[in-house]
């Protein structure tokens, strides 16, 4: 980054800061401010960038997340259902 905002005007304006600005020093001015917030805008981009990349890792882990819990609650549920069916399976053969 630039030094002291002081100094860099008075290098570019064509006079001393103490004298009166002319319509090249405002120019000069206006050039240099508009520049340094287009460098602003485009580390906004940058980091509106990045929040797109982290938004859509986090669109897939929640779908990953989804999958693994729909996952293990068929299995949960094919366990129990298998373990009533052979409960049911011993009782009936204790009855008879």
């Amino acid at each position: 980054m630039e030094n002291e905002p002081e100094q860099n005007l008075a290098d570019d304006f064509e006079h001393w800061p103490n004298e009166p600005a002319t319509r090249n020093d405002l120019r000069i001015l206006a050039t240099r401010t508009n520049h340094r917030f287009d460098g602003v805008h485009s580390r906004f981009d940058r980091v509106d960038a990045q929040f797109e990349i982290v938004g859509f890792r986090f669109a897939e882990q929640k779908q990953d997340l989804r999958d693994a819990v729909r996952r293990e609650i068929f299995i949960v549920a094919a366990f129990m259902f298998g373990t009533i069916i052979g409960l049911t399976a011993v009782v009936a053969v204790f009855y008879r």
